[in-house]
């Protein structure tokens, strides 16, 4: 259990976190320009993961790697005990564009903040523990789906990590913010029969009429929708030549919704219209889910609070929290179910840009970039701090925690 502590061993532990964090500044920047510079899409990150568990590894941190049965997830950890403060590093690039999320600024967060607090509890008087996972494939995949499926985080009193983003961006302070969709990739693929278009169409059975058949079925069932539900999707093979009816075709869609359970029903019910497009054409079906949904995010007020209190301490200057409809999706989650979490956003820019973008990637590698990673680290760090020295705060993270339901279950890949 947290211990309380005198005001001087508790000033001191802060005065160390953050002394630590600035003087590996420049060597905390040389490891994110170097995961910049070296963009690994999701599961490759081979040199990010290494170089990350490496610098934690160099400075007193136990490391363990391929964490999960996921080759480029690692955790490093430094003390002993509960209360156990945990931080997040992401650093997978995304294909073609690099690091056009800013992902190579979020290991540099994560691996800041627990330097930061690794300093603190080695300047002696605390209690507890720090732990830096390593957390691949954001982007694509889901590790954090696996590593909490795994029960990696199992023990975890809290979880924190940062994000970047426009000058608009905040910490979610407030009911209503910070939220995500719950996501689940499908694949959809009909087999058919191939006959040529033009002498005897009629002996064959279009495949690609039956992909087309689910888009016009999932564009009607949009209006049958809750406003927050998406439903967005590709077709990755419609066959090869226009003179041949097409033997297979392939479609992959995203389906997302506010909450996990809403967003079963509605594969559910792609899987319906699937199934009709099959009876349609004659065509064979195959239906897939990845089996890996990010679920919706449950941001711990209490936790989110107490780090925005030390953000503004540490001069990290940002818009107040607003409530908003959830828009896009991430594994953090799955994580939020498991373990107290927040995810803070921090701005990068200083004017509101599109994500995923070049624009992006430049400001990934800026001054103003590294400046507000390493104040985002320092607040993450102090807050940890907090945790470890103040029994009340824990009480009260842990009392909103145990509200959060179970993780509804997962339709197991198939």
């Amino acid at each position: 259990m947290a211990t309380t502590l005198s005001t001087g061993t508790i000033s001191a532990a802060r005065d160390a976190a953050v002394a630590a964090i600035e003087a590996a500044a420049d060597d905390l920047t040389a490891l994110s320009k170097f995961i910049h510079q070296h963009p690994e899409v999701a599961l490759e990150e081979v040199r990010a993961s290494a170089a990350c568990a490496e610098f934690l590894e160099a400075r007193g941190f136990a490391v363990e790697r391929g964490l999960a049965g996921l080759p480029t997830a690692f955790a490093a950890g430094a003390g002993d005990g509960a209360p156990r403060v945990a931080y997040l590093a992401e650093y997978d690039a995304l294909p073609g564009l690099g690091h056009g999320c800013g992902h190579n600024l979020i290991a540099m967060s994560g691996v800041a903040a627990g330097l930061g607090l690794g300093a603190a509890l080695r300047a002696g008087g605390l209690p507890g523990s720090v732990r830096v996972f390593g957390t691949p494939a954001e982007e694509a995949v889901g590790g954090k789906v696996i590593m909490a499926a795994a029960g990696v985080f199992n023990g975890i009193d809290a979880a924190m990590g940062a994000h970047p983003g426009s000058n608009d961006t905040y910490c979610p302070t407030v009911a209503g913010s910070g939220l995500s969709l719950a996501c689940e990739e499908v694949r959809i693929a009909y087999h058919g029969r191939a006959a040529h278009a033009a002498a005897d169409p009629y002996n064959g059975i279009n495949a690609l009429n039956a992909i087309v058949e689910v888009f016009n079925g999932i564009n009607a069932l949009r209006q049958h929708v809750k406003s927050d539900a998406r439903l967005h999707g590709i077709i990755t093979d419609g066959g090869q030549a226009a003179n041949v009816v097409p033997d297979f075709a392939r479609a992959e869609f995203f389906v997302r919704a506010a909450k996990l359970e809403d967003m079963n029903q509605l594969v559910e019910r792609v899987r319906q219209i699937a199934e009709g497009a099959a009876l349609m054409t004659g065509a064979r079906l195959e239906f897939e889910v990845s089996g890996l949904a990010n679920s919706d995010m449950v941001t711990n007020l209490t936790l989110a609070r107490q780090l925005k209190r030390n953000l503004d301490a540490v001069g990290l200057e940002m818009p107040e929290a607003t409530p908003e409809p959830p828009s896009g999706s991430t594994d953090w989650g799955n994580v939020s179910y498991e373990v107290p979490s927040v995810e803070t956003g921090f701005p990068i820019l200083d004017r509101i840009c599109t994500w995923h973008s070049p624009e992006v990637v430049v400001a990934a590698d800026s001054k103003l970039g590294y400046r507000n990673t390493l104040l985002v680290a320092k607040a993450m760090a102090l807050t940890g701090i907090d945790i470890l020295t103040d029994p009340a705060l824990l009480t009260k993270i842990q009392a909103e925690f145990a509200h959060v339901p179970p993780l509804p279950a997962i339709a197991a890949r198939h």
